[in-house]
């Protein structure tokens, strides 16, 4: 039953309204830096408030297709793949034989800037460990086979002036 109120959570995320012309790779960009919480989600999903990891995104560029990640889950920066499509935007790092995917969906809090631009405040997200290494040649395929021990969560800009 979790699991489902999870799934429907993750697709709701992705029906949100962006800003006129916006994709979820190009707030992304604007972010530059996030700092995530997830909590896990499916049978085992945590009641308690705090959450159960927090993550840093680090130096999201426009011109690369790679990025740093600091997870509570380990100790110093990690580097990972950067893979925009239709789903959202996917983290890859390969651990061994398995890959950590950090997946951040549409914006699902806007404000406005004093220049007048629309930047997102706050992104839905999904964090899952897993095998499938098909992955790189087809994110969102592997996205929609998450497990239901992924974590849920969102991520929020560093600095968003």
């Amino acid at each position: 039953m979790k699991t489902a109120r999870w799934i429907a959570s993750a697709l709701a995320a992705l029906a949100s309204p962006q800003a006129p012309g916006v994709t979820a790779y190009e707030a992304l960009k604007d972010a530059r830096d996030l700092i995530c919480e997830f909590n896990r989600a499916g049978a085992a999903a945590s009641r308690s408030r705090d959450p159960d990891m927090l993550m840093v995104i680090e130096n999201i560029e426009a011109t690369r297709e790679a990025a740093r990640i600091v997870s509570s889950r380990s100790v110093g920066a990690k580097p990972v793949r950067v893979y925009a499509t239709g789903t959202g935007v996917h983290f890859v790092q390969d651990l061994s034989e398995s890959v950590i995917v950090t997946t951040v969906l549409a914006c699902d809090q806007w404000r406005v800037n004093k220049d007048g631009k629309a930047l997102c405040r706050r992104f839905a997200a999904v964090n899952a460990w897993h095998f499938d290494q098909s992955v790189h040649r087809n994110p969102d395929r592997a996205f929609l086979r998450l497990p239901g021990t992924s974590y849920a969560g969102f991520c929020e800009p560093w600095n968003l002036d």
